[in-house]
């Protein structure tokens, strides 16, 4: 089988992609890759004593999950640090006495698990916020208090943002926010201090717990390739089709696997595609929302959280709101949660979304501390905070090569009738049925978008209809 695959990214869906399609016998394949590496939105730095994780971080969850059908079985994966040890402090320095941050922690929680939410009309705000103080209002919650209660409203709707990748809570619909299907198991599974790059390694073969030869992917790759235009107009005896990078090169095949993100594709939706896509693919495009979250990764001398918890929600005080949204730090509100590394003692990350996370990528890294100080010291006020001696942040959203950290469902995906399906669905040459344009990525999965193993599904997928399609022409009879 002669015929040119092309595959747009080398992300986690275009590693899958073509180590699939290589694994069954196609050999004619390139890789355009906008970056100087591997991995997309799985990056693994050096960075303190070890490596740290700038994008992907965890495995979410065993059941039914590419990621874990990877690792799990070689015993790469672990409990992580964070699954235990959840504390909320509020902005006076005062810890909420743990069994009040459990029961509102569960409650919360509970909302989200609850069947009501699937056909709910109306914002997941307004859903999660009416149920709660529903449920705060029993005779059991009785003793607790109603400034409480508002902080941890707040506190709760901060922490959604970053779960979901979405500005705010009142953006989607409660069915919305619950159109993803969570993998069932441990949703925190920590890569040993390895790195999420693992994944990758696996999919290669090429990981030291494998066993045979590796699979050649990097031969495959052109880094540095920013694709800027895919004229896909061939007929079934036309001309093939033609990719042109920034660079002026132009790459020639059959057919494309695009693994861009929709952020990018959002970007550049008016000159990438030539001629312009069907109509279909272009609401799902421009209806997908694609949101912020990013990381601030420090490493300290000495770690002065060590004794409190591992994972510190954040709780303010009205009043104090109010006076940091005025000041030049209010980007520091974006900030849900801090979270300790594992096998890194001495870091510290800071979460941060939304708005607020666009806003702080253009600050200066001293700025960016400075802010992080802010905070570490109001709410640890019963601890010595010096100067971290080192940081390294994401910045997902001011990057040309992905806009945005990952995609979820909004009021405007449902205005517009579309979702992750449409996103996936192959466009085809009418007359033949031929598969000129496929899409993977995780913002084409239905069930598990804005994951990692969401992205690797994907990548399978597309494969698997190229190799289907050959199947289907009655050629390639050994695949």
């Amino acid at each position: 089988m002669n015929s040119k695959i092309l595959i747009v990214g080398a992300g986690a869906a275009g590693i899958a992609a073509a180590t699939r399609l290589f694994r069954k016998g196609f050999r004619n394949l390139e890789i355009l890759e906008a970056t100087n590496r591997i991995g997309g939105r799985v990056h693994t730095v050096p960075f303190g004593a070890n490596v740290v994780d700038l994008g992907g971080q965890w495995c979410h969850g065993e059941k039914n999950n590419a990621v874990f059908e990877l690792a799990g079985p070689l015993g790469l994966l672990e409990p992580s640090v964070v699954a235990e040890g959840n504390v909320i402090i509020r902005s006076n320095g005062e810890l909420v006495p743990q069994e009040l941050t459990d029961r509102l922690m569960e409650v919360a929680f509970g909302i989200m698990e609850l069947e009501e939410i699937k056909t709910y009309q109306g914002t997941l705000g307004k859903f999660v916020t009416d149920r709660f103080r529903e449920a705060m209002a029993e005779a059991n919650n009785q003793d607790i208090d109603e400034e409480l209660i508002q902080q941890f409203l707040v506190f709760f709707h901060n922490y959604q943002r970053g779960y979901i990748a979405m500005d705010s809570w009142n953006e989607l619909s409660a069915a919305g926010s619950a159109a993803d299907e969570e993998c069932e198991g441990d949703q925190t599974l920590s890569w040993k201090g390895k790195g999420y790059k693992s994944v990758l390694e696996l999919l290669m073969n090429n990981h030291p717990v494998q066993t045979g030869e590796p699979i050649p992917i990097q031969d495959l790759i052109k880094f540095n390739k920013f694709v800027t235009n895919i004229n896909w107009s061939n007929g079934p005896d036309g001309p093939p089709i033609t990719v042109t990078c920034a660079d002026q090169s132009q790459h020639e095949a059959t057919h494309i696997i695009v693994t861009t993100s929709i952020g990018v594709l959002k970007e550049n939706l008016d000159s990438m595609f030539s001629p312009p896509l069907p109509s279909s693919k272009q609401n799902a495009i421009k209806g997908i929302h694609f949101g912020t979250v990013n990381k601030i990764i420090m490493e300290f001398t000495t770690p002065f959280w060590d004794d409190i918890g591992n994972t510190f929600g954040l709780l303010w005080n009205a009043q104090e709101l109010e006076q940091l949204r005025g000041s030049p730090l209010a980007w520091t509100e974006g900030v849900s949660v801090f979270f300790k590394v594992d096998h890194q003692p001495n870091l510290l990350v800071a979460w941060i979304i939304g708005p607020e996370g666009r806003q702080a990528e253009l600050l200066s890294d001293d700025q960016v501390i400075d802010g992080m100080m802010f905070l570490l010291k109001k709410f640890f006020k019963n601890k010595t905070i010096e100067r971290p001696i080192n940081m390294i942040r994401s910045k997902w959203s001011s990057d040309k090569n992905f806009r945005g950290s990952y995609s979820s469902v909004s009021l405007a995906t449902e205005a517009l009738k579309t979702g992750h399906s449409e996103m996936a669905a192959p466009v085809l040459v009418e007359s033949t049925g031929t598969p000129v344009l496929l899409f993977a990525g995780e913002a084409t999965n239905r069930e598990h978008f804005g994951t990692v193993h969401g992205a690797i599904e994907s990548g399978w997928r597309e494969a698997d209809r190229i190799i289907k399609y050959y199947k289907d022409q009655g050629c390639c009879e050994a695949l």
